[in-house]
């Protein structure tokens, strides 16, 4: 497991990915609820899926979204290269 991101004010794109050694989530209860939620969906999604599984948006998928949260998406483990803007 590797974790990508972007800094924040920064438009998004293949070449504004850097990879992050640690992760730090300001959250109360109902994101980590929601976050919950969106692990398993992407979890159920994957297992069904298999090797077609690609990606999937948190807030494409939480029913319950703020517009101040971050998007989280979850891709499938590729080889070494980090992801492509998705």
């Amino acid at each position: 497991m590797r974790a990508y991101g972007h800094l924040h004010g920064v438009d998004e794109s293949a070449a504004s990915i850097v990879e992050l050694q640690s992760i730090v989530i300001e959250a109360d209860e109902a994101f980590l609820a929601a976050l919950r939620d969106f692990a398993q969906y992407a979890l159920d999604d994957m297992r069904r899926l298999g090797g077609r599984y690609d990606h999937v948006h948190f807030q494409d998928k939480c029913k319950v979204w703020r517009d101040s949260w971050p998007d989280i998406v979850l891709t499938k483990q590729n080889s070494n290269h980090p992801p492509e803007a998705v």
